[in-house]
């Protein structure tokens, strides 16, 4: 005789498994077999080991091509698939003056990436009345190309600048050159020394 459970739809309560009271309750197959079933519900929802089931829990986490799936309903959403972080940087020695055009040397990546964040560094910061100002490009786009005054800026003797998120530009396209273009050196007693800038990508 088959028994009754709401798991895995609902879950089970003192009704549908029965609260019985010694030398009073008369005792029913239901007593046993809503157990029954019940065990076997959450035996399904957890699955055997490597199991191929993929509503089973074993396989949601354990399976190496199937992944977890943690979204949408029930957990029953996409793959999700890890991404990777890659740390790329590139220098330009000596003076940044005078200002112009592609002061460090430019990169090219074969990879559709995101551009998480980008940070900059000067050895010696600028000195005198002037803060240095820096541009990056990917090919002929501005990474702050809507809001110009977020670019690059290292204040009179300041010599970290760094920004979480990367203005509007979020998206580096496979084969961009990446250029760093100096447009306002510091000074006039020094325009800063030594600029280093690292890119944080990811898928």
């Amino acid at each position: 005789m088959g028994g009754l459970t709401n798991f895995p739809t609902g879950l089970d309560d003192d009704s549908s498994l029965y609260d019985v009271t010694d030398t009073v309750s008369t005792p029913m197959a239901a007593h046993h077999n809503n157990i029954k079933e019940a065990v076997k519900a959450i035996e399904a929802k957890l699955g055997i080991r490597s199991s191929a089931v993929p509503t089973s829990l074993d396989y949601r986490i354990g399976n190496p091509t199937g992944a977890h799936t943690h979204d949408g309903a029930s957990g029953n959403g996409p793959r999700v698939i890890g991404s990777a972080n890659y740390i790329v940087n590139t220098q330009q020695v000596g003076s940044l003056g005078p200002s112009g055009l592609n002061k460090a040397f430019p990169l090219v990546i074969g990879k559709t990436m995101r551009l998480d964040s980008v940070q900059g560094a000067l050895r010696v910061g600028p000195s005198g009345a002037s803060a240095a100002w820096v541009d990056i490009n990917f090919g002929p786009t501005s990474l702050w190309q809507a809001s110009q005054g977020d670019r690059m800026t290292f204040a009179v003797m300041a010599t970290v600048w760094r920004q979480a998120t990367p203005a509007l530009l979020i998206t580096y396209p496979s084969g961009a050159v990446i250029t760093i273009d100096v447009d306002a050196i510091g000074g006039p007693n020094s325009s800063g020394q030594d600029l280093s800038v690292t890119f944080v990508f990811r898928d």
